[in-house]
């Protein structure tokens, strides 16, 4: 049976069943009291039938109806659904609590047949007045000639509730994926994309356009601006240069983090054209940082104000962080196909032999002087080993011995020829240098002790100016240490702190001394002979040459109290460091427990001091025992030693007024004994002078050009609590800084650079800035060039030599600036 309704049938219903309703209450009835006998009988035998105790299990609310919608039984999920209690609706018309405008629908719905029993969704007017949301189904009873209807309300707000989350989670899903795809691409472009403005294009367009937005730039710094590189929706911005205070995008780079203005135009801290330009209501701006520096700043806005989700901010950050992923690739890049050029260069032009081998041995690459060196072309060598090609016994594999000298057998001769192996360049491969020392062993035999010395006297003047340099900042970087560290204490740093800061202010000083002893082949030579402490000495020779020692011998100390001994401490130490370097060299490693080395000291009767170091090691044949003190003569493997130490620890012990003797038995050991005259008494008593204080000068404006970059940082570091240092890395620009105006009270310049002299640069200065005239200071690492030379004549006492002293610098700008 079909039941067939209408929207007006219905409300009529619900209008007589309210109507029925109130006249029950008005008069004291239950709710369905007011139902005929018939009705109420029925419902008494529904309420005992097998379907009441079904209906019980059931979470849904389960009801039986009349055609006409009155409910005859109604389960007790009516309660909790609903807050009816169950016989407050008996009697009562279903669709009376429906509320009226989804009467329409449910009519609608129940002009179908009802045996489809699709569910409708209605509202339905609860107890406490609210409407709650119900799937409304039904089917007639029983199927032929029904007189009932079976009806189910299905609790919809949760589902409802699930769906309306739904709708927020599938936006929000979709948001995500429109920014998610928005990096994606950015990262695609970023990596395909050979110019990096177009990565930066796509960035500013993709980045807004994810968020909705009609406005994006990237800004890059260009001086005290932040210039727009690229932009999109706003194409009148590109090149226009921000402050970088009171805009979205200077903030953001001060700040290094985002920074967001949900309204523009209300916002206190912005005077932003960008912004006015692009007509923004609202803006974010994201640093786009690099690995070692902040590149730019990328940009979007909207011209509805509106507030950032963290989501929307980390979105671009993440762009920001891709853009700034590209910018480093394509920096690294560049600098990785530079130095690929430079090292093809190095290869092909090196005056060495060099040449690519793998683990056997096999030539891959072999440069023009490697051809040369080996008498063979790269065809005929490549892909063999050198022994298989030419006469030799070179070994290049990863398991021969890694260096060392051969003779090649060419076409034009034989070749003494030094080499050795770097392992590993690649997996695999190794570079073996191949140098040839044909001349040079020639040279070594031909020449006389004179010539040898000329040329050290050249090598000393090479290394000493390549040191002095370095140790010029080392040296005046320790000394700002030690000056700026508080005495140790409680609050102070540690005492091993300071002690550590003072070791390696004497190990500058040593390295100073060797300078200088190295000069001794062309005639300089030191003039300090203060008292020196020579158990301390020896304590410090033994600390630094333990290493060597301690995998070769047993150490043997008889070093008892004696007293100060005529010399300096850092020439002292020269001497016994080399003495016990060569002490260990003489014994082989690995039986440590069955050798020895004595380190003894004594006080002799005519008021000296005497020092034997002794070994146990391979002993001098006395063929070579009476040429151990020439300059370069030495019985070492080639390579471990030049042949010097020797020769200028002699040159050391008798300047000071003392002597040294050898004394070795091959096979049984050798012992060196050192004798060095005591100090005066006088002298050795006196109270060391203290390092001496600033000097008081005026704080002045004081110029360094010096075009050794660390010689400048530690010259303004040492300087900068008592003057206005500027630094500057050539002569052009310390004249660039004169033409603007710039005004100094003193110069501090380096003798030697690329662009122009320091004595030019004097001649320069005084057209400029006559004032200064007398006020220019010259640094020099040693005067070994003409110009240096020069300028030690004509104003020695204008002249500092490198490592600078500290206190002899102040002292010398006190000086010039009290001219």
């Amino acid at each position: 049976m079909a039941l067939s309704t209408t929207p007006e049938i219905l409300r009529e219903l619900a209008l007589l069943y309210r109507r029925v309703a109130e006249l029950e209450r008005a008069g004291g009835l239950r709710p369905g009291e007011g139902a005929p006998d018939g009705a109420q009988r029925e419902v008494a035998e529904l309420g005992a039938g097998l379907h009441g105790v079904v209906a019980t299990f059931s979470d849904d609310l389960i009801g039986v109806l009349t055609p006409a919608g009155d409910i005859l039984h109604i389960n007790e999920a009516v309660e909790r659904l609903t807050g009816y209690r169950a016989d407050e609706v008996i009697g009562k018309n279903a669709w009376s609590f429906v509320d009226e405008e989804d009467l329409a629908s449910l009519a609608s719905a129940r002009s179908a047949p009802l045996d489809d029993a699709i569910p409708i969704e209605v509202r339905v007017r609860c107890a406490d007045g609210r409407l709650r949301r119900f799937e409304f189904s039904a089917r007639p009873w029983p199927r032929e000639n029904p007189s009932y209807i079976v009806a189910r309300w299905r609790d919809a707000e949760a589902r409802h509730a699930e769906g309306a989350r739904g709708e927020t989670d599938a936006r929000r899903l979709h948001e995500e994926l429109r920014r998610a795809a928005a990096v994606a691409r950015v990262s695609q472009l970023a990596l395909f994309l050979p110019q990096l403005s177009d990565v930066l294009d796509a960035a500013a367009s993709l980045a807004p356009s994810a968020l909705d937005l009609p406005v994006g730039a990237y800004l890059e710094p260009d001086g005290g601006a932040l210039v727009v590189r690229v932009e999109s929706g706003v194409s009148s911005a590109r090149g226009l240069a921000l402050p970088q205070v009171m805009t979205l995008a200077g903030l953001a780079r001060a700040g290094g983090a985002p920074v967001q203005s949900a309204d523009v135009l209300r916002d206190g801290r912005l005077a932003d054209s960008l912004l006015a330009a692009a007509r923004a209501a609202c803006a974010v701006a994201v640093p786009v940082r690099g690995k070692e520096r902040a590149h730019g700043v990328l940009l979007v806005a909207g011209r509805a104000v509106r507030h950032f989700a963290p989501a929307e901010v980390h979105f671009l950050e993440t762009v920001a962080n891709v853009v700034a992923t590209s910018i480093d690739a394509r920096a690294a890049q560049e600098a990785l196909r530079g130095r690929e050029r430079l090292a093809r260069a190095v290869f092909d032009h090196a005056r060495d032999g060099l040449a690519i081998v793998d683990a056997d041995g096999r030539c891959v690459d072999v440069n023009s002087a490697g051809e040369r060196i080996l008498g063979a072309s790269f065809d005929a060598l490549r892909g063999q080993r050198p022994a298989d090609v030419v006469r030799c016994d070179l070994d290049l594999s990863s398991r021969g011995a890694g260096g060392g000298e051969t003779t090649v057998t060419t076409p034009s001769g034989a070749r003494a020829v030094e080499w050795e192996r770097v392992p590993d360049i690649l997996p695999g491969v190794g570079l073996a240098v191949l140098r040839d020392v044909t001349e040079r062993r020639d040279v070594q035999t031909r020449l006389a002790l004179a010539d040898r010395m000329i040329a050290a006297g050249t090598l000393a003047a090479g290394v000493a100016h390549e040191l002095n340099t370095p140790l010029a900042y080392v040296a005046a970087n320790l000394e700002y240490l030690l000056r700026a560290m508080p005495s140790a204490s409680r609050e102070g740093p540690p005492a091993e702190v300071l002690e550590a800061l003072r070791e390696s202010a004497e190990g500058v000083e040593r390295l100073r001394v060797i300078i200088e002893d190295l000069r001794t082949f062309v005639g300089t030579t030191g003039d300090d002979r203060g008292p020196a402490d020579l158990e301390s000495v020896l304590r410090s020779c033994v600390a630094m040459t333990w290493n060597d020692i301690r995998h070769r011998a047993r150490l043997e100390k008889d070093v008892p109290p004696l007293r100060p001994v005529q010399g300096n401490p850092a020439r002292l130490a020269q001497v016994f460091v080399n003495l016990l370097v060569n002490a260990a060299q003489a014994i082989r490693e690995g039986d440590a427990q069955s050798n020895v080395i004595r380190l003894a000291a004594q006080a002799l009767p005519d008021g000296k001091v005497a020092v034997e170091v002794s070994d146990t090691g391979c002993g001098i044949p006395a063929s070579d025992l009476a040429r151990v003190f020439e300059p370069f003569f030495t019985t070492k493997p080639a390579g471990q030693g030049t042949g010097l130490g020797l020769s200028i620890c002699r040159t050391i012990v008798q300047a000071l007024g003392g002597r040294i003797d050898v004394r070795s038995q091959p096979g049984a050991g050798t012992t060196v004994r050192v004798v060095l005259p005591a100090a005066d008494p006088a002298a050795a008593g006196a109270t060391p002078t203290p390092l001496p204080g600033r000097l008081a000068a005026p704080r002045s404006r004081v110029l360094v050009v010096d075009d050794e970059r660390l010689v400048g940082a530690s010259l303004r570091r040492a300087l900068g609590s008592e003057h206005d240092v500027t630094v500057v890395a050539s002569p052009r620009m310390a004249l660039r800084l004169f033409e603007q105006g710039e005004r100094f009270d003193a110069v501090l310049t380096d003798l030697v650079m690329p662009d122009m002299t320091g004595l030019e640069l004097h001649r320069a200065i005084v057209r400029l800035a006559p004032a200064l005239s007398g006020r220019v200071l010259f640094m020099t690492a040693g005067a070994f060039t003409e110009e240096a030379r020069r300028a030690m004549e004509i104003a020695p006492k204008a002249c500092l030599e490198k490592p600078v002293k500290l206190d002899d610098l102040r002292a010398a700008l006190a000086r010039v600036l009290a001219a």
